[in-house]
């Protein structure tokens, strides 16, 4: 998005943590700024440590007044008309307060719940986390504090927006600086790559995620159990330390674990993608993915999969962990249930229109100038 933006005149500046020192530099028309992590562990090696020495990474992180410090003296050099943040799982909230002491306005993006749950996830040990355990209210306070620095905010999907707002998160903005804006995604559908099922085929599910409780894997290999014993199969893709356990419970039916895969080349071989997770994602991009390279998707109820799937293939959605509804669903897709195929390309290209980095772009630059009118700075020309 930072460089569509940049494509279309704007001067964009992108700042992330970086490990070791790294020189400022521009990339495809943006200014790459890299901010030097203060934090005691590296957050692709902290899972190695034990849970004490994690919890004391993640205070120190809430409240690291050197980085936010570096970060306003960045503001200061840049002098930006808006600062955009996204996750704030690695940087202390100290910098909307940065920010906010300049005067300049705060878009924040939530893409997951990290203001919420030091996980990010609000699932846990294999169930939703209600009420939200005492170090995630504990270490969430700070950013609850200070979140009111935020002109406005957009979320990747209704569930996530409506989640902070049941929490008491940004009851401080109106309903029009609240918005859902979904990821960017640029998904063109191939032509001519897709193999489609013949008519002597058995129908062809797929999986394609981590193999992990989660995922919902468990319930879909029980709703395998209910289905006939031939006209169709089951190809799960993706790596997990519970594959073993999964791959036991598989024995009999037409299932096959294909392990790491590409995955369009996985898309364009199935034709119908089950994706029914026990938690909320935040953003289902396999199921975007799914719909551009020509599959079905059976979604979850619950979440952006269930916002997604409910366009293009309504009533194809069930609730998580519900072995039952999932194999009632897979039977309508053996029996062939199915919209008009001109009513459903329809429909798949005007949301992958809509998720075009383009179309995402143009819908930020409006919530930009609307934080920018609010705290009456020029507006952005369109």
């Amino acid at each position: 998005m930072a460089e569509t933006q940049a494509r279309d005149g704007h001067t964009v500046h992108a700042c992330s943590l970086v490990r070791d020192p790294v020189e400022a530099s521009r990339r495809n028309g943006v200014q790459v700024c890299p901010l030097r992590a203060r934090n005691p562990l590296w957050i692709s090696e902290s899972a190695r440590y034990p849970t004490p020495v994690r919890l004391a990474n993640k205070t120190v992180t809430v409240f690291n007044h050197r980085v936010a410090a570096e970060f306003g003296a960045l503001l200061d050099d840049i002098e930006p008309d808006v600062l955009h943040t996204h996750s704030m799982v690695e940087l202390p909230p100290a910098v909307w307060d940065e920010a906010a002491h300049r005067g300049v306005p705060i878009v924040h993006t939530l893409h997951d719940y990290d203001l919420l749950c030091i996980r990010g996830a609000l699932f846990k040990d294999g169930r939703q986390c209600r009420p939200r355990h005492t170090a995630c209210r504990v270490l969430s306070a700070p950013k609850r504090a200070l979140h009111n620095r935020i002109t406005a905010v957009s979320a990747v999907s209704r569930s996530v927006l409506d989640t902070h707002l049941d929490n008491g998160l940004f009851s401080h903005l109106p309903a029009s600086r609240r918005r859902v804006i979904w990821n960017p995604a640029r998904l063109d559908r191939p032509p001519g790559q897709r193999r489609k099922q013949q008519p002597s085929e058995p129908l062809r599910f797929g999986f394609l995620g981590r193999l992990t409780g989660e995922k919902g894997l468990g319930p879909l290999i029980q709703a395998c159990r209910l289905l006939p014993r031939s006209g169709w199969t089951l190809r799960i893709a993706g790596e997990g330390h519970e594959r073993s356990s999964f791959e036991a419970k598989t024995a009999g039916l037409p299932i096959e674990f294909a392990g790491y895969v590409e995955a369009a080349t996985f898309l364009a071989e199935i034709d119908v993608l089950i994706c029914v997770p026990l938690w909320d994602e935040p953003f289902g991009l396999t199921t975007i993915e799914a719909y551009a390279a020509g599959c079905r998707v059976i979604g979850s109820t619950r979440g952006v999969i269930g916002e997604v799937v409910e366009r293009i293939d309504q009533g194809w959605t069930v609730p998580p962990g519900d072995v039952a509804a999932l194999a009632a669903a897979m039977h309508r897709a053996l029996e062939g249930t199915d919209m008009p195929a001109p009513q459903r390309a329809a429909a798949v290209s005007a949301l992958l229109a809509e998720l075009h980095p383009g179309s995402v772009a143009r819908t930020y630059l409006d919530l930009y100038n609307l934080a920018r009118a609010h705290s009456a700075t020029p507006a952005f020309a369109g």
